[in-house]
């Protein structure tokens, strides 16, 4: 007989588990667990290395041997009434010399009832511990990965969970059971099912492309609810390094937070919160390339009345109060998927979406309503009016520019015909 067989080639005895000698000769951490009696009848020198110091030779409570969590998590996994057969392997936190850690457990039954061989998976364990009595290599390599900002998984060749950093771990809250195989982890991280399902086939996609050339890592970037409550966007690299894969993420949350601020102060007027002259068109363009029937469009172009006289008679700080106002109004008459911008000076646009009548009806409505807005303060209180141009996507406008120059038109006329009133381009014409 050989002085050591592989962790793989562990041999079931023929009779009864009472000659349990053989798993002196296994290189891997294993010992007999008597399930029934909860207590670990026998543990080969390679789990004993691993244990803290001082733990009985003979037969232990499991509780003694792994720790009270640990145990309780493999007892309840063989549980009859809930333990699927097709499964073998769990993973636990035990307790170890160097403190806990984690182990996926193998399991084979034994031939004698409620008897089990649990096998540590060597994959987990990485460095044996020094032999001058300190922690040695392994504790300092697991303080750096445990303590390292970003998130490390790493799985063995069947994509089964092997090894979670402590980030990672306190990020997503793994369960014991089922996160080796991702179905609930997926389904904590995206509650939202279509999420989920996006999620899940960006994954698929990145594992095939790293089968197809390991040398390449794959990237992804998903939103995910955590453990806390709070969704982050984690930035993933998935790797292939020889038969195993690891998967090493980061929190990009604050990165992607001031790039969408830095993207809506670019796009918007700061005075006002409404959309710049620049988003308008990006908006309008996007607008101008769909089906113009199935897509109508309108433009109203209002310029406050007499704006200057405001800002000469109450100053500019109360000219601003003006613009602002208007901003608010012309903002509560918009639909979904419509849009208001700050145009220009005191002119403002509103992109609508509906035919050239109901616009009309809509621009008096606006008109009245800033009409009927008094703004007090210094000086005594402000009577706004507005003069409206309007003009309607049709086949004399058939672009964003064109349809602009024909609201202007109509905004000219409205202004030279007494201010304070809606005129529609066919009109001015």
């Amino acid at each position: 007989m050989p002085d050591r067989l592989p962790s793989s080639s562990i041999p079931a005895p023929a009779a009864a588990v009472t000659d349990t000698g053989w798993v002196d000769y296994v290189h891997a951490p294993v010992f007999i667990l008597n399930a029934a009696e909860q207590r670990v009848e026998r543990s080969n020198a390679a789990l004993r290395r691993l244990l803290p110091e001082g733990l009985p030779d003979g037969p232990t409570p499991l509780a003694t041997i792994i720790g009270a969590g640990a145990a309780e998590a493999i007892l309840a996994f063989l549980d009859p009434a809930q333990h699927d057969e097709a499964r073998r392997s769990l993973s636990v936190i035990a307790e170890t010399g160097s403190g806990p850690r984690r182990f996926i457990l193998h399991l084979a039954p034994l031939p004698t009832p409620d008897h089990w061989a649990v096998t540590v998976d060597e994959h987990t364990l990485f460095f044996e511990p020094g032999s001058d009595g300190e922690a040695g290599s392994e504790a300092t390599f697991r303080r750096i990965i445990q303590a390292l900002p970003i998130g490390i998984d790493l799985f063995d060749p069947s994509w089964r969970g092997i090894f979670f950093n402590g980030y990672s771990d306190e990020l997503y809250q793994y369960d014991p059971y089922h996160d080796t195989e991702h179905h609930e982890w997926f389904e904590r991280a995206f509650p939202d099912a279509d999420e989920r399902a996006e999620a899940q086939e960006k994954w698929r996609a990145a594992q095939g492309a790293i089968e197809r050339d390991p040398s390449e890592p794959q990237h992804l970037e998903w939103r995910v609810l955590c453990r806390d409550g709070q969704y982050r966007t984690l930035h993933n690299m998935m790797s292939k390094i020889g038969t195993h894969y690891a998967f090493i993420y980061w929190d990009i949350s604050e990165q992607r937070r001031l790039e969408d601020e830095l993207r809506r102060l670019a796009t918007t007027d700061v005075l006002t919160g409404l959309a710049n002259r620049r988003r308008f068109f990006e908006t309008g363009e996007a607008l101008f390339a769909e089906d113009a029937e199935a897509t109508p469009v309108s433009l109203l172009l209002l310029a406050l009345d007499r704006f200057k006289a405001l800002n000469d008679t109450f100053g500019h700080h109360r000219g601003d109060e003006a613009l602002v106002a208007v901003a608010r109004l012309a903002t509560e008459a918009l639909r979904p998927g419509e849009l208001a911008a700050r145009f220009g000076g005191e002119e403002f646009a509103l992109l609508l979406s509906c035919d050239q009548a109901e616009a009309e009806t809509r621009a008096e409505s606006l008109r009245c309503a800033i009409a009927a807005c008094r703004l007090p303060g210094p000086g005594g209180a402000m009577v706004l009016s507005t003069s409206i141009g309007l003009a309607t996507r049709n086949a004399d406008s058939p672009s964003l520019h064109q349809l602009i120059e024909h609201a202007d038109r109509a905004l000219y006329a409205a202004k030279h015909g007494g201010r304070n009133r809606v005129v529609v381009h066919q009109a001015a014409d």
